[in-house]
Parts: C-alpha cells; sequence; structure tokens
C-alpha cells in the first residue's frame, strides 16, 4: 500500500503503524505526560517515519506545558438546523452553557456546519487546534464525525445516535415519546390519526413513525399510507402538510407533528375555518418556549434539552480526566407527555368534521 503524503498523515495512521490507541497517539503529540515512555517513544518514531505534520497552533500545543484552565477548553460544533430552522436546540444550548460555567469550563462556538457529506465548513478551533475536545450538537455528515475522531478529537454528540465506537453520545428517545403521544390520542377516541414527519431520512422522523406504528398497531388499528405525510421542519412545511390532510378523504380527527410543524398546522387548520380541538385535536413534540403560549396551548412531549446539554459537557469533562481509562456509551433520556388544551381532553373524538370545508 502506498505511503501516505506528508500533508495527509493523521493521527489515525499513526495509530495503526504503531498498534496504540489514538487516545495515546493524540496525547503524545499534545506533549501531555500521562503517556508511558514507551509508548512516547514509539509514537514519536512513527511521526518521524511518516511525516505527520501538525498546523502551526497544533505544534504551539506541543511545545507548551498543558494548564488546568487550557485542558478545560471544550469546542461545540452545530449542525445547519441548530442555527437556522429549529428553536428544539435552544434548551440543549443553555445546557450546556449553563453546565460548563458551573463546572469552571470553556467553550468555543462553532458556526453552524454545511450539510454537504464532503465539504462540510470546517471551524477555525479545528484548524487551529484550539481544543482536542468536542461536543457536535445536530445531525452532521457521518464521515465529517469520522474524520474527527481519525484526527485525534474526542467527541460527544448530541441529538445524534453513534455510527462508530469511541464516542459518546446524549440522544431522546424519541420513538417512545411518539409512542406515548399516539397512545395518548387513541386513549381519547381518535382512530384517524394523521402524522407530518420531517423529511425521509432524517432520524427524527424516523423515530416519529415508528413510536407511531407501534402505537396504532398495539391498538389494532390499521395503518394508512394518506395519513402519513412528509414535509420540511417548520412552520411552513406543517402548514402545507396540513392542507393536504384537510383536503383527504380520509378527514383525520387528529393531527400529531413536532412544535415547529403544529404552529403551521394550527394556522392551516384555522384557515379553514375548523376549530382546535372542538373538530380537530393537535398535539406536537419537543415543548419549545412557545407551546404553552400558542392559542390553544399545545400538548406536547417535552424533551429534557437543557438535562441533555448537562450531560453533554459531563461527558466531555470526563474524556479529559479519565484519558484511556474513559468508557464510551450512549445516555438515552427519556421525553414527558405534557398535556395541554389543544389535544380535546375529555372530548370525544369527531369523525369526519375535519374534512369539512370554511364557509365561502
Amino acid at each position: 500500500m502506498p505511503k501516505p503524503s506528508r500533508s495527509s498523515v493523521t493521527l489515525k495512521h499513526i495509530a495503526n503503524h504503531t498498534g496504540l490507541s489514538m487516545m495515546t497517539v493524540s496525547r503524545v503529540v499534545r506533549a501531555r505526560p500521562d503517556v508511558s515512555q514507551a509508548s512516547r517513544r514509539k509514537v514519536l518514531a512513527a511521526v518521524r517515519r511518516l511525516g505527520y505534520l501538525p498546523n502551526p497552533a497544533a505544534r504551539s500545543l506541543v511545545t507548551r506545558t498543558p494548564t488546568p484552565t487550557h485542558e478545560r477548553i471544550v469546542g461545540t460544533l452545530f449542525s445547519r438546523e441548530v442555527v437556522t430552522s429549529h428553536s428544539y436546540f435552544a434548551g440543549i444550548i443553555q445546557g450546556l452553557t449553563d453546565e460548563a460555567r458551573q463546572r469552571d469550563a470553556h467553550l468555543l462556538f462553532g458556526s453552524g456546519l454545511g450539510d454537504s457529506e464532503h465539504s462540510p465548513e470546517i471551524p477555525r478551533m479545528i484548524r487551529e487546534a484550539m481544543t482536542h475536545h468536542l461536543i457536535l450538537v445536530g445531525k452532521l455528515p457521518p464521515r465529517f464525525v469520522r474524520q474527527l475522531r481519525a484526527n485525534g478529537f474526542s467527541l460527544v454528540l448530541v441529538d445524534m445516535r453513534p455510527a462508530q465506537r469511541e464516542v459518546d453520545a446524549i440522544v431522546c428517545d424519541d420513538a417512545l415519546g411518539a409512542y406515548d403521544a399516539t397512545r395518548h390520542m387513541i386513549a381519547l377516541g381518535h382512530r384517524k390519526i394523521a402524522l407530518i414527519s420531517g423529511p425521509a431520512r432524517h432520524p427524527f422522523s424516523q423515530a416519529l413513525i415508528a413510536g407511531y406504528r407501534r402505537a396504532l398497531r398495539e391498538s389494532s388499528i390499521a395503518w394508512r399510507d394518506g395519513l402519513v405525510v412528509t414535509a420540511p421542519f417548520g412552520p411552513a412545511g406543517g402548514y402545507q402538510a396540513a392542507e393536504r390532510l384537510l383536503q383527504s378523504a380520509l378527514h383525520p380527527t387528529a393531527i400529531f407533528t413536532n412544535d415547529d410543524g403544529a404552529i403551521g398546522a394550527l394556522r392551516a387548520i384555522r384557515d379553514r375555518g375548523l376549530a382546535v380541538p372542538g373538530e380537530i385535536a393537535v398535539v406536537g413534540y419537543d415543548d419549545i418556549e412557545y407551546a404553552a403560549h400558542i392559542a390553544p396551548p399545545l400538548t406536547t412531549v417535552a424533551v429534557p434539552k437543557e438535562e441533555m446539554g448537562r450531560l453533554a459537557v459531563r461527558r466531555a469533562l470526563a474524556q479529559m480526566a479519565e484519558g484511556d481509562r474513559h468508557v464510551y456509551s450512549t445516555t438515552v433520556v427519556s421525553p414527558t407527555l405534557v398535556v395541554r388544551a389543544s389535544c380535546g381532553v375529555g372530548r370525544p373524538a369527531t369523525p369526519g368534521i375535519a374534512g369539512r370545508r370554511s364557509p365561502s
């Protein structure tokens, strides 16, 4: 196999060459003291042999003595949806900042990354190796995550399940939340429950569908393709999807979607002269800040967003403290159904009325 060029040599190449872990190689390159002399000699020999060239900022890290403050710097990278389209993530960011402040750690915030699988934007904190500990929030390209690991970064994923080992993750059991929400609507008497999910390939959409399907199956309610609509996340997507459902012959008596989509769905329902929850129920997911303040207040599934952010900071600091002894894991938090007026508690479902057109 041809030897990689000097500019393309990564810490993963060195780890494979020496048989040592990525963490050990990273510690040697960063001049950390907690590495055996035998491992240090082996890594440095491989660095010379393969021609590994850290960038100027990384070289400066190698030549200076780490300080406690420097060692408690954590980078945070956000996917595009975090900064452009989804108020859900505000709680996670609040949890990150609160926990870091409480633990005397410092956060570096990266810009939203592009969706491209091949050429995501690389924030300055990575290019210049300001920290080797990163918290990634939202759905990022798996290839980008693999590249970060291959270059010696320690990672904590938030709201994204890991596709590889040696990565910590904090996720919510969204399938369970969708199941609980659907079961609640069934318990209220609804049998024609529509689901507006996000893009079909998005993991959150798949989780919603899985929980929704399970609840229907356990209640012996037939799956109907026409009651499941995919749409972009956000109020505009929710509005357009609700319009399609309200014009269909299936006449749903309840609509389930995420909170941002529910805001759009509520507007579509009002535009057709229908009452919520009197004529059609609406249930959301996420419990964003405005869910309790819209009219009617939205029944929703609350995700412990701040807790997820706090847990992510704790895992990143544990990685720093434990080094090679750290045991990577995925922490799954549980959502909670929050019942408000929009689901029509105490009202029987009214079959068929949702398909009525508003008066001209």
